[in-house]
């Protein structure tokens, strides 16, 4: 009887081992991911961290690093290399979720041309304790100054809890062209925190709701937040650090956008410190849902008069506070409809109805000019 009840325990654990290493590993750190090097497939790796490091120790310009469907929790460091374009992205079909912060260093190469896009991922930082989703700093043991540069980030989805993560931070040493587009923020501190050494932020068709913020710039570059629909508490959009003199350099460029807030202390869009004095606002909505709240807001008393700000054919919820009125140019032409003319409402694209109406007309345009050649031809053949 003994021997039988080992044997049946025996049977059991065995089984056990078996059902067990069928299925998958959940509890990995990181899914597998394949590369691809100039349009030629070199093989699978056991980690997202594995793939980029093959990145570095392999020749080529062009890098694809494909991840499997799955969960990766561990940290990833991606270091850019001269001359070598790399697409970070799931495989087909599949949906991957970062739960931890992935660091990009920029290795000093502030002005080189290679470039990282990161796209179709989702960032969920709901069980977690990282500030930020995606970091731009320094990867030990590299020091001196990171300068990530020519990085897109398209079509992520980002969410955590109100007011405590940023979904991409490069305030520490500054970049130069950043991309952030199709993304959605929902439950952040904030969209973006993003310090410019030169060249661009340009932040295209993103989703914000339930943030403290959305996008907070200062450095001598160009922000232009373009077809973006931002719903928050605080700022919308801020330029300038808290301290400092205004600048003559760079631009603040917001286009076919709409731009909410709720604070009688903050306003939807907030000047301050070393700000730009280049400010355009573009076919746009800005509404401060706060009784006596600002849409536009200088807190550097010193700047009052030294903006340069443009109001085209925009719709003003608010006050406009803290800005000598002779530095505001207002373009509101009767004939010509303010606000967004296209802009993505968080249910889907008004742009969709749009492209439907032209690709309409077009159908029809062609069906005309079908039927006037065919008479045409037709005239002639007789």
């Amino acid at each position: 009887m003994r021997i039988r009840n080992i044997l049946v325990i025996i049977l059991v654990v065995g089984l056990g081992l078996l059902i067990s290493a069928a299925l998958p590993d959940t509890s990995a750190a990181s899914p597998p991911a394949t590369l691809t090097i100039d349009g030629v497939p070199v093989g699978s790796f056991p980690s997202v961290q594995a793939a980029v490091d093959a990145v570095t120790a392999n020749p080529g310009t062009n890098f694809i690093i494909e991840v499997a469907a799955g969960t990766v929790s561990d940290p990833l460091n991606i270091t850019q290399q001269p001359n070598k374009n790399v697409v970070l992205r799931p495989q087909s079909g599949a949906t991957v979720t970062f739960t931890n912060t992935i660091t990009i260093d920029g290795n000093g190469n502030l002005n080189n041309p290679e470039t990282l896009l990161i796209e179709g991922f989702i960032f969920d930082f709901t069980a977690g304790t990282p500030e930020n989703c995606i970091d731009f700093n320094l990867i030990p043991p590299h020091i001196g100054f990171s300068y990530p540069h020519n990085v897109t980030i398209n079509g992520c989805t980002f969410r955590r809890v109100y007011d405590t993560v940023v979904a991409v931070q490069s305030v520490p040493g500054g970049s130069r062209n950043i991309a952030i587009m199709n993304c959605t923020a929902t439950d952040m501190h904030s969209l973006a925190q993003l310090k410019a050494v030169s060249g661009y932020a340009f932040i295209q068709n993103c989703t914000v709701t339930n943030a403290s913020g959305g996008v907070n710039f200062y450095g001598p570059g160009n922000l232009i937040v373009d077809s973006c629909n931002f719903e928050v508490t605080d700022y919308a959009v801020r330029s300038g650090q808290s301290a400092g003199a205004i600048q003559t350099v760079g631009s603040v460029d917001i286009n076919n956008s709409i731009l909410k807030n709720n604070s009688a202390s903050v306003g939807t869009v907030v000047l301050r410190g070393d700000s730009t004095n280049n400010i355009n606002v573009i076919h746009t909505n800005l509404e401060n849902a706060a009784a006596g709240g600002s849409v536009i807001q200088n807190i550097n008393a010193a700047s009052a008069s030294l903006y340069d700000i443009d109001i085209v054919e925009t719709n003003l919820t608010g006050q406009i506070t803290g800005v000598d009125p002779s530095t505001i140019t207002i373009i509101d032409d009767p004939n010509v409809e303010n606000g967004p003319i296209c802009v993505n409402n968080g249910n889907g694209s008004n742009c969709q109805i749009l492209w439907f109406i032209l690709a309409l007309i077009g159908i029809i345009a062609l069906f005309v000019l079908i039927i006037i050649f065919r008479r045409r031809w037709w005239v002639i053949f007789l």
